[in-house]
């Protein structure tokens, strides 16, 4: 017997991207987890937003690993205006803390 799933049981942690525009400013309001899986998503809506003012909301982030971490980072380098909003679920803000990149990263 094994502890395994079953396949049919399985379902991706839930990651969602709403996008919308903000006085000028392309606002992305991330929901759910943001890890190696649902990564991609951000980046291609990061991808549309390139050389527009952007915002990216973390208020309904209820998760993040190292991947989110190196997304918004990477997002930080490339985008000339990017402002990050909270406020920040306690596992999201442990590893802000926990990689001191809350001293470092754009929030309003």
């Amino acid at each position: 017997m094994s502890s395994a799933p079953e396949a049919a049981s399985y379902r991706a942690p839930r990651f969602e991207v709403k996008v919308e525009d903000e006085d000028g400013a392309v606002l992305l309001r991330l929901h759910g987890e943001l890890d190696l899986v649902s990564e991609p998503v951000l980046a291609v809506e990061l991808a549309k937003a390139q050389g527009r003012p952007l915002r990216i909301d973390l208020s309904e982030l209820g998760f993040m690993d190292s991947t989110g971490l190196r997304a918004l980072l990477t997002a930080m380098r490339e985008q000339t205006d990017l402002k990050l909003r909270g406020p920040l679920r306690p596992s999201v803000q442990r590893l802000l803390e926990l990689t001191q990149t809350n001293t470092i990263l754009p929030f309003e």
